[in-house]
């Protein structure tokens, strides 16, 4: 019997609009979940195009996803290797595709899907807890989760406002809890050193995505000038990969399964990084609980040869509905089931 691939497509709403205001305000996210069938199991993934942050558009992942849809494939390996060659243009559907993909896989091996992605991950993961703007704290009292490192947007308001807002936000934090801030691509370079010379001796955990037109370059040249890490995240999408791993000062690389295309090649990315003597950190793209629960396995297969940091995984709090029950949080620890595949039981019918 051959492989069968079905669309189920959802449209959640969020609390609030996505904080990022260079960009179309987000006020819901949007996409598919892929459903691949064979001989009575089932594997699913989630597909959910985010343009403004390096992804394919809707119309080019419908178009792969139909395409696949309306082949006639072997099995899941035959699929698995054609993403290998739609992986560059439509990141997001091959991301889908491959986690139902390797979801049915695992299922069949009885095993967590992380378990295919490294045989030594991980039952848990830390997470960051997000926390909207510096000015404005979307989601409040996310420091009841016990979450060490809380989240904020930057670069929203000029930087005299954003500088004092987190100046009196850090005198009420908890002791040993640091704020990682991103930028989304904010600042000129002499912004970006305003902006941290001004926040030198906060409890700051990392800096991302600080440049507007970010360069190689210029990114070392302000690591040099700051204690303060910096990573890179949507920028990776514009730069050589080989020339950013080569670059002894580039600290951190915040990866984006949707982004790149799909859990292995992001868990290969990661092993290359630290190889490289950097720092590894697995985000969501604001996904649906299918999607969150991926990046969850592959946080976890990261961690098996990554330094412990937070990763950003605790993003289904955005969401009004979801299409299934997020991962669960506590005490600043996403818990992974030690169910086969991802770990959900819903099923989804087309």
């Amino acid at each position: 019997m051959s492989l069968k691939i079905f669309f189920y497509p959802y449209k959640l709403p969020l609390r609030e609009n996505w904080p990022d205001q260079r960009n179309s305000p987000v006020s819901f996210r949007e996409g598919w979940i892929i459903r691949l069938d064979e001989n009575g199991r089932s594997g699913i993934g989630d597909c959910a195009p985010f343009p403004a942050f390096g992804t394919e558009s809707r119309e080019n992942a419908m178009r792969l996803l139909q395409f696949c849809a309306e082949k006639s494939w072997a099995d899941s390996t035959e699929l698995l290797g054609e993403l290998e060659y739609q992986r560059p243009t439509c990141p997001s559907a091959c991301f889908a595709l491959e986690t139902a993909a390797l979801d049915l896989e695992s299922r069949k091996e009885n095993l967590p899907l992380r378990k295919l992605l490294d045989e030594n991950a991980s039952e848990q993961v830390r997470t960051n807890a997000f926390c909207g703007s510096i000015c404005r704290k979307i989601i409040e009292n996310t420091t009841e989760t016990c979450c060490q490192t809380i989240k904020l947007k930057a670069g929203n308001l000029n930087i005299e406002q954003e500088i004092s807002c987190l100046k009196e936000l850090c005198k009420k934090l908890p002791p040993q809890t640091r704020v990682r801030l991103d930028a989304n691509g904010a600042w000129q370079p002499d912004e970006a050193r305003a902006f941290l010379n001004a926040a030198e001796g906060l409890p700051i955990e990392s800096l991302e995505e600080p440049l507007l037109d970010p360069d190689l370059e210029s990114l070392a040249l302000l690591q040099s000038e700051t204690s303060v890490t910096l990573a890179l995240d949507e920028s990776l999408m514009k730069l050589n990969l080989d020339a950013v791993l080569s670059n002894t000062r580039i600290r951190r690389l915040v990866l984006k399964p949707a982004l790149h295309g799909g859990l292995r090649y992001t868990c290969d990315l990661a092993r290359k990084a630290v190889a490289a003597g950097k720092e590894t950190v697995i985000t969501t793209l604001i996904d649906s609980a299918v999607g969150v629960h991926a990046s969850c396995q592959l946080a976890s297969a990261v961690d098996a040869f990554s330094p412990e940091l937070a990763h950003g995984l605790a993003t289904s709090g955005w969401l009004v509905e979801d299409v299934a029950a997020p991962p669960e949080i506590r005490a600043g620890y996403v818990l992974l089931s030690a169910a086969p595949g991802l770990g959900i039981d819903e099923t989804f019918q087309i």
